[in-house]
């Protein structure tokens, strides 16, 4: 009976919920939360189940009532975690939507602290869809059983040079500027620079390096803009 116990709760942690509606020592699903909660996974009133806040932290809740429409549970106990990601990743978004949405996707997973979706001059996508692109971050959070979801801001180019962030680099593909493969202390706070398909212009390159910014080395080869993000995060990491 513990192993099947054990298994059971293993499955449980394994299946994380997402809310924003905690009020004191109750919490609800709602949405398309509710419906993967009672619809896909036939949870019942008395079963246990874990939920993030997207905050830190995880609850551990009995279910009181459920429907498609809602879950109310009771919080039976909480863990917080630490927020352990100092990246913030400011990315050009690519004019393929669902190549960017990938992109959201993994970045989440290996681990961000908040992404911005920069416009730049060569930018080529300039409207996003933000609620659309959040949802898949949590998607994102509960698949690597993470308990912070990254926020994602839209912002332009000159506003993000003026970040206040520690460490500062972007990444370009001018041959004649300064790129270094090495990057400080991972405990620091990092800002990361990725130009949109047809890269930084020479003048927003500058602009950067005038701000603090020094330029990040991401190989010899020239690479797609997701790809760019998802190996300059694995790089800080």
């Amino acid at each position: 009976m513990i192993e099947v116990n054990t298994l059971l709760r293993k499955l449980s942690l394994n299946n994380l919920f997402y809310t924003s509606s905690v009020l004191g020592d109750t919490l609800k699903l709602e949405g398309q939360e509710a419906v993967h909660c009672s619809l896909v996974l036939r949870k019942r009133a008395g079963d246990i189940i874990y939920v993030i806040d997207g905050k830190g932290n995880r609850f551990k809740c009995g279910i009181d009532a459920l429907s498609k429409r809602d879950v109310n549970c009771t919080i039976l106990s909480t863990e917080s975690q630490a927020q352990s990601e100092r990246i913030t990743i400011a990315i050009a978004p690519t004019k393929n939507r669902d190549r960017l949405e990938w992109m959201i996707e993994k970045v989440v997973e290996i681990g961000v602290a908040s992404i911005v979706l920069m416009n730049t001059t060569n930018t080529e996508r300039t409207r996003t869809n933000l609620d659309r692109l959040n949802k898949k971050a949590v998607s994102a959070v509960k698949q690597s059983l993470r308990f912070f979801v990254p926020e994602i801001m839209e912002l332009d180019f000159l506003e993000v040079l003026n970040l206040n962030v520690e460490n500062k680099y972007i990444a370009h593909c001018y041959n004649d500027q300064e790129k270094t493969g090495e990057h400080s202390d991972k405990e620091a706070k990092q800002l990361i620079l990725i130009g949109p398909e047809g890269d930084f212009t020479a003048q927003e390159v500058e602009q950067a390096f005038a701000l603090g910014f020094k330029g990040l080395d991401l190989g010899e080869f020239r690479l797609r803009t997701e790809t760019a993000a998802i190996v300059a995060v694995t790089k800080f990491q």
